[in-house]
């Protein structure tokens, strides 16, 4: 069917009512009373939803966290999403709700500190004393006078980065060990020195830990976008919630998670729990449910905020083994009120689930503008969830304590075994630091004796573990203790010791054989931070003998096995009768072991094994990145022998050699340039399409000059497929600077040359950074059509000599001024460090009107027409009922799925667009058709200058070694020696082309936005 043949049905589904309720992330009702909020609150039957506080007494909540009074304490923010300038004191507040009304509603209200900067994480310590993050550091701030207002704040740790005020450090959760969790969000990067001069690095997405008195910090997983919440379970494993990868991850210390275009660790990344999104790539706090105050079917269930769709979503745990699977249930709360926005969730000691509502009619940080005047700064509500019974009769929650930090150790020691998790954890904290309190001790250990639950009995050895006082004989009886929750807490107490004595290694070198697999996990664990030689061969056994299944475990098992292989002296003592068996697993994990000795481990390994392409290119990276001098020699000859004559397998593992070379430092030598070269000309002979495009890449990739005519062929024969010249024009750019000019300008100025041809010729030229490069660019102007000019000034604009010669051109009457009111002109013309710029561009420009009236006047065009597209009726889809976006997918597919992904599909380089529905048809034009309008910092686009004159522009991704990661306009990644590298500037502009209009054909533009339109929460969520 033709595209225009399926819009009908399409508008009627959701271009009305797209184009009635406006963009979802800026809510067009107005703001709603707490108590008509109330109303509009939906959740399942039975249970009930209670304000706590509301404006003017909070402003924007951002974290929760409970005190040993069973007060609530709120980080609320008026400044945000700006910090103050010019030194102007913070305004943002730290508060504290108390005394609990039958009604949820809290009777007593503290100012505790209200000169703080866009304070998020937060973790009272007592009932006067809180750890708070305000940027940029994270303070402790104390109440020494019993006013209840802190006077007295200092510095734990700093510090924090703040280039994006939503990704900052939040969710501080002490874990049973006395260590406080954290995240370290979006964007931002900070380098955190502890109190003991150990310091560590975070760049975007991470977790972390560190020691309450900021005496020592140590980073717990890698990646994640933007985690935002955390939540424990009674085997003291660790959730988190996260935007833009998946909703939920049951992180493993030191495993690496996705992020935007970031690597692993060389394991791959730690396994997920999920594939779905919840409609939403915006996810903020989380809290597994540990308590008896909800009905049986609740707990051990998850619960996410949700701020994008107004929902808090809820899933089911299945396991397998140790492995986690999130079942997606129906939504817990949906609201008919668009303005609420849940970013925190806490269970609280009474066992209600507490909500901090950021209350807005915007919620998107860099899907809005941060300077929109609908943005709320007055509205804060915090929400307390109870279950009442759908009779109305079931019992209230209540509070098990007034005061936990004046009860006496034997009621401690009792609320070791309460059913709700928050209210043993916090027993247990309280009896760790009681530290002058001698009798606790004889209670905790009596708490270990036969006779009491199995919490108690874990909980206690916490306790005493973290006074100092946990005795031999009670861990010795741990270990081996009938119920496997203290077996797990007794490996990760062996885990965090900082050495063993004999027994202690045999402790959890038996727990490898534990027939319970948390067990396992928890002394593979142990055995990675204590690593030694002789856990080779258990872990090894062990993981032969787990169920593939049981992804989180397999993944620590090998993560461990990787540890005990970090030192030279593991290496040089393997036993040499090691089985063939034996020998694949431990090559599998030596990839994850920087260090010459693991690459001579794997070189030999490659020469002795058969190994599948995809494998063997891993290690052939590896020797070819870290074996000792010789070793790349050695993997080429072995590569090529491997290849035999087929160029594809010879492709990749070439394609394996050049990574690794690249990363450190390095470029491939004669020898491997030579098959290369004969590799690239058996692509090329070969006449397949993909084969003449790798082909084409690899000569590019590698600047194989005596392929130059090759390339001039293709660019000369207008039958070539139009993907294969495109594709040449960047490779003989590449190979030749000084020589590719003169043919690259003859496209550019054919005008029977098609318009993708002609433009990226103008931009391959313009990358080269030459002054004849420039000059021809110039001359094209007079040719050019007015799209291709636009093309040739942003291609000039982007280094120091093109924006003089285009400035240049204008004053002589070569090139139209307009060109200079152009966006994506006028912000690289601001980077481009010329003389007099601005009063030059003003005289140039003066009486011009302003180049975003054009954009906007397309905008509204493509708008109208989307709205009034008509035709026959699509067929339902193949799969049931409703629509067939099959179409409107093979477009995203075509033109965006090289950056983004949507539903598992694509790749990571840019922003997911799970959700992204909710924008509405105008935004995601915007989006498309005006790139530059809406750039969060992460994604703006970084210019290389080279030392060769040659001038790169895309989107950073990493740092790998020595190398710079950087993925163009299409998506494709290229690795830049560091060493070439002459000047580096990160400019407001989005890497993805601005040429969409022309690219998509209208058609097929119609079909993608009705397809994007489409990624929406469904309604209630789903029960799969």
């Amino acid at each position: 069917m033709r595209p225009t043949a399926m819009l009908a049905t399409l508008m009627a589904m959701i271009v009305a009512p797209g184009l009635a309720t406006g963009q979802d992330l800026v809510a067009t009702t107005d703001p709603l009373t707490p108590e008509q909020e109330r109303a509009a609150l939906r959740l399942p039957p039975g249970f009930a939803i209670q304000l706590v506080a509301s404006e003017p007494y909070i402003a924007k909540p951002m974290n929760l966290a409970f005190d040993e009074r069973g007060r609530l304490w709120v980080t609320s923010s008026l400044d945000y999403p700006f910090p103050p300038e010019g030194g102007a004191p913070g305004r943002d507040r730290v508060t504290i709700l108390g005394d609990f009304a039958p009604d949820g509603r809290a009777l007593t209200v503290e100012q505790f500190a209200d000169d703080l900067t866009i304070p998020i994480g937060l973790l009272p310590l007592s009932a006067d004393e809180a750890l708070v993050h305000s940027i940029p550091e994270i303070l402790r701030l104390t109440d020494t006078d019993g006013d209840g207002k802190a006077d007295r704040s200092e510095e734990v740790l700093g510090d924090y980065g703040f280039r994006d005020t939503h990704g900052m450090t939040n969710a501080f959760t002490m874990g049973f060990d006395g260590w406080i969790y954290a995240c370290h969000g979006f964007s931002n990067e900070s380098t955190v020195e502890a109190k003991d001069g150990e310091s560590i690095t975070m760049q975007s997405g991470n977790t972390y830990r560190f020691r309450p008195d900021g005496s020592a910090i140590e980073q717990w997983t890698w990646g994640q976008v933007n985690p935002f919440g955390l939540a424990t379970d009674p085997l003291g494993n660790l959730w988190s919630s996260d935007c833009h990868t998946l909703p939920i991850y049951h992180l493993l210390r030191g495993a690496y998670y996705p992020s935007f275009g970031k690597p692993h660790d060389g394991l791959g990344f730690g396994p997920a729990m999920m594939n779905h999104q919840h409609g939403s790539t915006g996810i903020a706090g989380i809290v597994a449910y540990h308590a008896d105050h909800f009905p049986e079917a609740y707990r051990g269930n998850i619960f996410i905020g949700n701020p994008v769709t107004a929902r808090v979503n809820l899933d089911r745990i299945e396991w397998t083994g140790s492995t986690p699977r999130a079942v997606e249930q129906p939504d817990f709360i949906v609201s008919d009120d668009p303005w609420f926005r849940p970013v925190d969730l806490e269970l609280g000691p009474d066992g209600a689930l507490y909500i901090a509502d950021f209350y807005n009619r915007i919620i998107g940080h860099y899907e809005v503008p941060l300077t929109h005047p609908g943005r709320d700064r007055e509205r804060g509500r915090i929400w307390r969830v109870v279950y009442v019974g759908e009779d109305g009769h079931a019992p209230p929650p209540a509070m098990p304590r007034e005061h936990w930090g004046a009860a006496t150790a034997a009621e401690l020691v009792d609320d070791l075994e309460h059913p709700n998790l928050v209210v043993r954890l916090r027993a247990t904290h309280e009896l760790a630091g009681r530290r002058s309190d001698a009798s606790i001790d004889g209670a905790l250990d009596a708490a270990m004796a036969g006779g009491s639950a199995a919490e108690s009995r874990a909980h206690a050895m916490w306790a005493l573990e973290r006074r100092g006082a946990l005795p031999a004989d009670r861990l010795a009886a741990s270990v081996a203790d009938p119920s496997r929750e203290v077996r797990v807490h007794a490996m990760k107490v062996l885990a965090d010791r900082s050495g063993w004595d004999g027994d202690q290694r045999d402790y959890v070198l038996n727990g490898l054989r534990d027939e319970d697999p948390f067990v396992r996990r928890a002394a593979a664990d142990a055995l990675g931070r204590h690593p030694d030689p002789s856990a080779i061969r258990p872990l090894l056994d062990s993981w032969r003998g787990s169920d593939p299944a049981d992804t989180h475990l397999v993944h620590v098992l090998r993560m461990a096995l990787r540890d005990q292989l970090r030192s030279a002296d593991a290496w040089a003592g393997l036993p040499s009768t090691l089985g063939g068996e034996d020998r694949a697993m431990l090559a599998d994990v030596a990839v994850g072991v920087p260090t010459g000795e693991a690459a001579g481990f794997l070189l030999a390994h490659l020469n002795e094994a058969e190994l599948p392409v995809g494998e063997a290119g891993r290690f052939v990276e590896h020797v070819a990145r870290y074996g000792a001098e010789g070793a790349t020699d050695e993997v080429g000859a072995l590569a090529r022998r491997r290849a035999l004559g087929d160029h594809r397998v010879g492709l990749e593992l070439l394609r394996a050699i050049h990574r690794g070379v690249q990363a450190r430092g390095e470029e491939l030598d004669r020898r491997a340039r030579r098959w290369g070269a004969d590799i690239a000309r058996a692509h090329l002979a070969s006449g397949s399409d993909r084969d003449v495009l790798a082909a084409i890449d690899l000569i590019g990739s590698i600047r194989l000059e005596g392929l130059t005519a090759d390339l001039d062929a293709l660019l000369g024969d207008p039958s070539a497929p139009e993907p294969q010249r495109l594709a040449a024009i960047d490779a003989r750019a590449a190979i030749d600077p000084a020589g590719a000019v003169g043919p690259l300008s003859a496209l550019l100025v054919a005008s029977d040359e098609p318009p993708a041809v002609r433009d990226r010729a103008a931009e391959a030229i313009g990358r080269l950074g030459r002054e004849e490069g420039q000059a021809a660019l110039i001359e094209a102007m007079a040719v050019a059509p007015s799209r291709l000019q636009g093309t040739i000034a942003v291609a000039l604009a982007g280094s120091r000599g093109g924006a003089e010669a285009l400035l240049s051109g204008v004053e002589a009457g070569k090139a139209p001024a307009a060109l200079l009111l152009e966006p994506p002109v006028q912000i690289r013309l601001n980077n481009a460090g010329v003389e007099a710029m601005a009063s030059r561009i003003e005289a140039l420009t003066a009486g011009l009107p302003p180049a975003d009236e054009a954009i906007k006047a397309l905008i509204d065009r493509r708008l109208e027409q989307f709205a009034s597209a008509d035709g026959p009726s699509s067929s339902p889809s193949s799969s049931g009922g409703g629509i067939d976006h099959g179409p409107g997918k093979a477009v995203f597919t075509e033109y965006c799925a090289s950056c983004h992904k949507v539903g598992g599909e694509g790749a990571e380089v840019g922003p997911q667009l799970d959700g992204v529905g909710q924008r509405g048809p105008l935004r995601l034009m915007e989006d498309i058709l005006n790139p530059n309008l809406n750039v969060d910092q992460a994604f703006r686009a970084t210019t290389l200058g080279l030392a060769d004159g040659r001038v790169l522009t895309g989107l950073l991704l990493s740092e790998e070694g020595d190398s710079l990661v950087l993925a163009d306009a299409e998506g494709k990644p290229q690795r830049i020696p560091a060493a070439e590298v002459d000047e580096r500037i990160t400019a407001p502009l989005s890497p993805m082309p601005g040429n969409f209009d022309e690219r998509i054909p209208e058609d097929e533009f119609r079909l993608l936005i009705a397809y994007l339109l489409s990624q929406r929460a469904e309604e209630g969520g789903t029960d799969k």
